[in-house]
Parts: structure tokens; sequence; C-alpha cells
């Protein structure tokens, strides 16, 4: 990856950071809710849905506008704004307005994902799945620390530590706009813009709804998974004996075990091919989820950073088979796979909390290995309908 392509990635990554740190620390944050609010399981999984609803839908929206527009402007602003707004989580008194608050506060993600996940995607093809790696490290480092610093914080502070997020979010918006527009590489970013124009066709390929709608359920099927047991994993930890602050450092295992997936998943699909790495990864997350559940003791945490690694594996993978299955709308491609596809997770989330109410956590997390495996049904249809491989970087891998 060359000196540009990573000037022009880093700052996505920063502000894609940012992001995931103010909005990935709800989870840990339940467990003092359900005391503090007297919330139920299903209460903590419909503010879970909340906050996907508000991250999700409006996507396509703001892919849209960024398409139009360009995404730096947005990406700037919806830094600002999540952090702003979620700050203000740990001052609210009652379960309405803390929906209200985690559903304005997702707005900033979903303005942020497609505008940055385009503006990464935008570099050659044969460097798109680690760009977009890059760029999905960035978030998943925000998520790792996110649960860390909210534990420390509310250990010093209570809970109305949440507001050390506004001054985080927007230092790191006036970072941005910094470099983008004023400091001493604003102009070596602009001419990387013109120099990506100019080597794009005028007119761009024809693109597949099939096969960008199968992207788009493999998406659906993994945030179902990933967000059920994110939203989960601490109360069921704290359910077998372990403690919060401990249950906090699991949350942090999880999200750098996802960002080291990323990496990889990324780098392996420029090489071998996006449906190779996208079966690859859903297809061994069943089977670990089941050892997890049917696992004790220190055991967990290992089988946390693997389930982490295995979600994180089709992250960028995902993303870049949107766009190359859509390539005349990118921005609205990965809406779809960083938005829409997202929705169950929300859906799935509620659905895991009632169940849970109507026996318990244990079974209601052991109805989650459903979700991977409809995943990889996807996934090899999606390999058949483009030919074995959307995108391959080698010729040698053409023929899948």
């Amino acid at each position: 990856m060359g000196r540009d392509t990573v000037r022009h990635i880093f700052p996505i990554a920063l502000a894609h950071f940012s992001i995931e740190l103010c909005n990935n620390f709800m989870p840990v944050l339940y467990p003092i809710l359900i005391t503090t609010m007297g919330l139920s399981y299903t209460q903590v999984g419909f503010v879970a849905f909340v906050s996907i609803i508000g991250d999700t839908l409006a996507q396509p929206l703001f892919g849209y506008l960024s398409d139009r527009w360009g995404p730096r402007a947005i990406v700037v602003a919806s830094v600002a704004w999540i952090g702003l707004v979620m700050g203000l989580v740990g001052l609210v008194g009652n379960y309405w307005l803390l929906l209200l608050v985690v559903g304005f506060g997702a707005l900033g993600s979903a303005a942020f994902h497609p505008a940055g996940a385009s503006s990464t995607g935008s570099v050659d093809a044969d460097k798109r799945g680690g760009a977009l790696a890059v760029f999905s490290v960035g978030g998943t480092l925000g998520s790792a620390l996110s649960p860390l610093l909210i534990t420390v914080i509310i250990g010093l502070l209570g809970l109305s530590g949440t507001l050390v997020l506004a001054p985080i979010a927007v230092g790191t918006a006036v970072l941005l706009y910094w470099e983008w527009n004023l400091g001493r590489r604003a102009a070596a970013h602009a001419s990387f813009d013109r120099r990506l124009a100019d080597a794009r066709p005028t007119d761009a390929p024809p693109g597949s709804l099939l096969a960008l709608a199968l992207v788009t359920l493999i998406v659906m099927c993994r945030s179902w998974y990933h967000f059920s047991f994110s939203t989960y994993l601490a109360e069921w930890l704290q359910s077998q004996g372990w403690s919060l602050v401990r249950s906090g450092q699991t949350l942090t295992i999880l999200s750098i075990a996802v960002g080291v997936g990323c990496l990889a998943g990324g780098a392996l699909s420029d090489r071998i091919g996006r449906w190779r790495v996208l079966a690859l990864g859903l297809g061994l997350l069943a089977p670990t989820h089941w050892l997890f559940i049917h696992t004790s003791g220190d055991w967990l945490a290992l089988l946390t950073g693997c389930i982490g690694f295995l979600i994180g594996f089709s992250f960028p993978v995902t993303i870049a088979a949107a766009q190359e299955a859509w390539p005349r709308g990118v921005g609205l491609a990965s809406a779809l796979a960083t938005g829409i596809g997202w929705l169950p997770g929300g859906v799935g989330a509620s659905l895991t909390g009632f169940i849970a109410d109507q026996s318990s956590l244990t079974i209601g997390l052991q109805w989650l290995t459903v979700a991977p495996v409809l995943g990889l049904l996807c996934a090899f249809a999606y390999s058949s309908h483009r030919g074995h491989d959307v995108r391959c970087a080698r010729p040698s891998f053409d023929n899948g």
C-alpha cells in the first residue's frame, strides 16, 4: 500500500476510531442500568434495537448524499455530533429519555459509515480489501477501548463521566477539518482525490442487484449474531460469577479480536477472493459459539477472542463486495453493507432478550447459532451467482 494511500486512509480510520469510541460503551452500562432503572432484558434489547434503528435506516440517505456531495464534510460533522449526544447518556434519569438520547446519538454513526467507507473504497481495486481493513480496524480499536474507558471513567466520576466523550469527539472533528482543509497536507489530500477521480471511468460498469442483495443478507446474519452476542456478553459473564470489571475487559478482548480479524480477512480477500473469506469466517463461527456456551472459566476469554476474530474476518470483505457489486453508487452500496445490513442486529438483540426473559439468558444465546449458519448459506449462493468470486486481485484465482 503506497504512502499516498496510507495518508488518504489514516484520517478516515481515526474518524472511525472516534465514532466507535463514543458509540460502543452501552453493553457495559446495561448491568448498571438494570439495577438503577429496573430494566428488564426485553427493555435492554429495545434500547439496543433503537440504537441500531437510528444507525441503519438513515444510512441510505447519507450514502446518497455522500455520492452527491462528497464524504468529508459528513465525516467531520458526524464525529462531533455523536460525541456531543452520547456524552449525555450518563445524565438521563429514565428509560424513555435514554431511548431518545441513544436514538439521536446513533444518527452520527449513520452519517459516518457510508461516507467513510465510500472514501476509503476509492483506492485501487487490488488494494481495496486492505484499505477497508484499516478503516475497519480504526473502528474496532475504538470499540475495544470504549467499554474499558467508560468503565474506568464511571469508577472515578460516576455515570455523569460519559460527558468526557464530548471534548474527545469535538477535538477529533477539529483535527480532521484542519488536516483536510487547512493543514500542510491539505493540498496532498486534494491532489490524491483528483488523481482518483481522473482514474475512474466516466461510466461505472453495470452492477448486480442480486449480488448486492446477497451481500446485504450476509451482513444481516452476521450483525444478528454480533449485536446480540456483544449486547448480552457482559451480563451473561456476570451471571457466571464474573465481576463487572472483568466482564468489561472481555468486551475489550472481543473488540480487539474483531480488529485483528478485519486485518486478516481484508488482506486475504485481495489474494484469494471475497467469497472464500466470507465462507471461512461464517463456517467456523457457529461451532466456536457452541463451544463458548458449553465452556466455563478462563477458556471463555479465549473463545471470546476467537469469536471476535471470526466476526471481524468478514467486516471489510462485505463492504468491498458490496461496492464491487454496485460500482455505480459506492456510497449507497456501502450504506447497505454498513447500515441496512445491520438492522437485524437490533431485532435479534430484542429477540434474544425476549427468549432470555421467557427461559434463561443461556438459552437465548444458544439460539444465536442459527445466524452464522444462515450467513454461510448466503455466502455459497453469492459465490454461485458471481462465478465463485466478485473480486480477485490475482488472475490465477479468477476461476474460483
